[in-house]
């Protein structure tokens, strides 16, 4: 392997490392909001397509060095999501899928915004510095 491989390798691991940090700032702030929506809603959001990792998930668990589980398993789109327990996920919020992380329907978007200003404006920039962290590992990837 090349010094440079070994560097890119280096830095995608340091960036999905950020970013598995990131998640786990963000992550009460979610939870504090879900678990205020989500258990009165007969709508359930969380689908299984959102549960599924997409290319630019295996690129992140992969500079974790975390082997996911095939997605081709027979389950419907439209259906419950596989992680999706009486309790909310199974998986912590670094290890889920991008786009189950930040699906936020209007109920919970409107439960975050009305949050405390200064709460919310936290949570934004965190955000921010999560798709700039995000974004750096990406393009570093093929």
């Amino acid at each position: 392997m090349s010094n440079k491989t070994q560097k890119t390798k280096k830095d995608k691991k340091q960036l999905a490392l950020d970013l598995k940090d990131a998640y786990k700032m963000v992550s009460p702030f979610i939870e504090k909001h879900t678990s205020i929506v989500c258990p009165d809603c007969e709508n359930l959001c969380c689908k299984d397509r959102h549960g599924r990792y997409d290319k630019n998930d295996l690129v992140y668990m992969g500079a974790l060095g975390i082997d996911t589980a095939s997605d081709s398993c027979g389950r419907e789109e439209a259906g419950r999501c596989r992680y999706m327990t009486e309790k909310g996920s199974d998986l912590d919020r670094w290890m889920r899928p991008y786009r189950c992380t930040f699906f936020f329907c209007d109920a919970l978007l409107k439960s975050l915004e009305n949050d405390n200003a200064k709460l919310y404006r936290t949570f934004m920039e965190y955000f921010k510095h999560m798709v700039s962290i995000r974004k750096k590992l990406l393009d570093q990837s093929p």
